[in-house]
């Protein structure tokens, strides 16, 4: 049907929820037409606009056009996205493991957290099922559906129970609570409260270690997860799994030995020999001996290194280097002939150690070989015995040596390019080195960074601000 020249124009929403009229602007040469609501009906009924009409509007419209303006005629109702299902947490799944930087410039170490604990019989998690959505309708008739959603499988793990309608997750035992993976894990936690020393004895767990004093002199902690100490650590021997928390630092006399095999945060290291096979944060070292696989950032106003051995594969950061009294501070990054002759004697084993195993394998199908041709079974004799007791011996080294020399060739790889940054000043009789390259400080410089080239070691002067320190 032909629309008459001076009907309304009909328009819809590109969502399909609003439809609306709108009438012409009079040219004042003709005569201005009227429409009766049924009129207007008609016309959206004409735009295919069926649903949803505000026929109150078109009465108003009919009695009282409102030229030159989209006036809304007729609305739809929007479909009611619904809520995926999902999981509520009631402990913190993220913690800072860095110390914030206090206005002042100092590092606040007792803002670190670690680790989350949780007790027996506390709800650590609360599923909420899917809430699916429901339909609408466009100004037009047609239905509008919402985006299906899905429930989530059950949480997956150790250490804790789920109720029978799988909404409620409580802890089965006390412990450390993390979610790895996707999979939350409740394993046991060895938590001291005072000091470790003659009235606790040493410590060996084979998990995480919290202590909430300090570990005095004599004392050895051994364990293969994560520890903790708030504490002051004396002249002891602490040796980590995982990563080492020092929140108080280390006082130690020359005799405390600390071995990580991940990374270490401290407040401070004095006269303490330490291994890491991680990164290393700390405010200051002092006459210490260290070494870390990984890099070492000191951060803070201190951030210094004074005195001592102190070596980082991927890199050094500190504020200072040595003092003004001259102290001999000796510095290295990258890989030095030492770790490099290391690799290849590992890698020469482990040839030598294949090569046997070859030459034992020969041994043992020539012992069968024997044996059929003399139709007796030499499965027992006691020379093929032995020689399959030192093949199975020595692809059992061969397999945890190459383990070992990957390790190696990942950490002698991350050594590449690395540099010791001085944001400071690097104080005269400091000794560095970067991979085979040797210097002696003579001079105090200024906000350096060093670098190894083809000619040497290369101190470049760094511009801008630390990061850290805005």
């Amino acid at each position: 049907m032909a629309l008459p020249a001076q009907a309304p124009k009909v328009q819809v929403s590109s969502n399909g929820l609003e439809a609306t009229l709108t009438f012409k602007i009079p040219d004042g040469k003709n005569e201005v037409p009227s429409f009766s609501a049924a009129q207007l009906l008609g016309f959206l009924n004409n735009a295919n606009v069926t649903f949803g009409i505000d026929q109150d509007m078109l009465k108003r419209l009919s009695d009282s056009p409102i030229y030159g303006k989209p006036i809304k005629v007729a609305e739809g109702t929007a479909q009611q996205q619904g809520t995926p299902g999902y999981f509520e947490y009631t402990f913190d799944t993220k913690f800072n493991r860095t110390p914030t930087i206090r206005p002042d410039g100092t590092a606040d170490y007792m803002s670190i957290k670690t680790i989350e604990t949780v007790q027996k019989g506390d709800v650590i998690a609360i599923y909420h099922p899917a809430v699916q959505g429901s339909r609408g309708m466009s100004v037009r008739g047609q239905i509008l559906e919402p985006k299906p959603v899905r429930d989530l499988p059950p949480l997956i793990g150790r250490g804790f129970d789920r109720s029978n309608d799988n909404l409620t997750y409580t802890a089965k035992l006390d412990g450390k609570i993390e979610v790895n993976q996707g999979k939350i894990i409740i394993s046991p936690v060895h938590e001291v409260q005072g000091d470790v020393g003659i009235e606790t004895g040493n410590i060996k767990f084979n998990g995480d270690v919290i202590i909430h004093g300090g570990v005095r002199d004599g004392a050895v902690i051994d364990a293969a997860g994560n520890v903790i100490i708030h504490g002051l650590i004396e002249d002891c021997d602490i040796r980590a799994g995982k990563d080492l928390f020092l929140i108080s630092g280390v006082k130690g006399n020359e005799k405390t030995m600390i071995t990580c095999g991940g990374s270490i945060t401290a407040q401070f290291v004095e006269y303490a020999i330490i291994n890491c096979s991680g990164n290393i944060t700390a405010d200051y070292f002092f006459k210490s001996k260290i070494s870390c696989d990984g890099k070492i950032e000191l951060s803070g106003n201190n951030a210094s290194i004074i005195g001592g051995f102190v070596s980082a594969v991927q890199g050094i950061e500190a504020n200072d280097i040595g003092n003004s009294f001259g102290t001999i501070t000796n510095v290295s990054v990258g890989v030095d002939i030492e770790r490099t002759a290391e690799f290849e004697m590992l890698a020469k084993k482990i040839e030598d150690l294949n090569s046997n195993v070859m030459k034992i394998k020969k041994g043992i199908e020539d012992f069968d070989k024997l044996g059929e041709e003399r139709g007796i079974n030499v499965k027992e004799d006691p020379r093929r015995m032995q020689l399959l007791r030192v093949r199975i011996r020595d692809e059992a080294i061969v397999q945890e040596e190459t383990k070992r020399l990957a390790k190696m060739k990942e950490v002698i790889v991350s050594g590449k390019d690395a540099s010791i940054k001085v944001f400071r000043r690097m104080y005269a009789g400091a000794n560095i080195s970067i991979d085979d390259h040797h210097v002696t400080i003579t001079d105090n410089h200024e906000r350096v960074e060093i670098t190894k080239t083809p000619e040497g070691v290369k101190l470049t002067r760094i511009t801008g601000e630390r990061a850290k320190d805005k």
